[in-house]
C-alpha cells in the first residue's frame, strides 16, 4: 500500500491534479525519497547520469545557471509541491541547468523508465505534464525578453510578475481590499540574480515600489497590493 503522506503530496501537485486515486497510488508506489542538506548541490547543469523527476516534500530549492565568468542566474525559486527534471526527463539529455537545496529539503524522486512507463498508460499525466512545461516556457521567454529589452526597474519589476504567477495568492488585505502575497518571498539578493542584476539595485526598486503602494513587505511574506503598476513598469525600456 503507498505511503499516504506521499499520496496527498502528490494530490497538491498540478502535474497529477487529474489522476485518479489508484492512479496517485501507483505513483507514489515508484517514489524514492532522499535529504538535502542547505547549500547541497542536488543535480548539476549538463550532467547525465540521473534522469529523474524530483518533487519537493519539505525545503526550497533554487534553478539556475552558471555563466563562463562564474556568476549564477537564478531561473526560478521553487518549494514544497513544486517539480523539477521534466525536460532530462521526456528527452533523456544531460540537464539544462542546476539545482541547488536553499533550506534543509526533502526529494520525491520518481526515475525516468517508471515515470515513461506511466506516462504510456496515463493521458491525464500527459496533458498535465505538457500544460506544466508550456507554463514554464513562457516565463522563460518573458525573462529572457525582460532581461535582454528592460530596463533595471522592469527586470526588477518583471521578475515579481514571473513569481506572482507562479506562487502568488490572492487574499484579503487589512482594508478588505484584494492583494496578492508572495509567501516565503525570495532575498533582495536572489531577486538580483534573478533579475540579472544586483542587490543594491533591487533594494533601490523595493525602496521606490513601497513608497508608492505598489508592494509591502510583511515579515516573510511580500505583499502586491497595485499590480497593474508593476505591469506599467515592467512594460517601460
Amino acid at each position: 500500500m503507498a505511503d499516504k503522506t506521499v499520496v496527498d503530496l502528490l494530490k497538491g501537485v498540478d502535474l497529477f491534479s487529474e489522476l485518479k486515486e489508484d492512479q496517485l497510488d501507483q505513483l507514489a508506489s515508484l517514489v524514492i525519497s532522499k535529504d538535502f542538506a542547505r547549500d547541497e548541490t542536488i543535480i548539476l547543469e549538463k550532467d547525465e547520469s540521473v534522469q529523474a523527476l524530483f518533487l519537493i516534500a519539505e525545503g526550497d530549492v533554487k534553478v539556475y545557471m552558471t555563466g563562463s565568468d562564474g556568476k549564477e542566474t537564478i531561473l526560478t525559486l521553487l518549494s514544497r509541491g513544486d517539480f523539477f527534471g521534466e525536460m532530462s526527463l521526456i528527452d533523456g539529455e544531460p540537464r539544462s541547468a542546476s539545482v541547488k537545496a536553499v533550506t534543509p529539503t526533502k526529494l520525491l524522486i520518481i526515475r525516468r523508465e517508471h515515470f515513461l512507463e506511466l506516462l504510456k498508460t496515463t493521458p491525464e499525466l500527459a496533458t498535465g505534464l505538457l500544460i506544466q512545461m508550456s507554463r514554464r516556457l513562457r516565463n522563460a521567454n518573458r525573462q529572457i525578453g525582460s532581461l535582454a529589452t528592460m530596463s533595471v526597474y522592469g527586470r526588477v519589476a518583471g521578475t515579481i510578475l514571473s513569481l506572482v504567477e507562479d506562487r502568488g495568492v490572492r487574499i484579503h488585505g487589512n482594508n478588505g481590499e484584494m492583494v496578492t502575497v508572495i509567501r516565503n518571498r525570495p532575498t533582495q539578493q536572489q531577486l538580483a540574480e534573478m533579475s540579472g542584476t544586483t542587490r543594491e539595485t533591487v533594494s533601490r526598486v523595493f525602496s521606490s515600489l513601497v513608497k508608492n503602494g505598489t508592494i509591502s513587505v510583511m515579515g516573510k511574506d511580500l505583499v502586491i497590493a497595485e499590480e497593474s503598476r508593476l505591469h506599467e513598469t515592467d512594460s517601460k525600456e
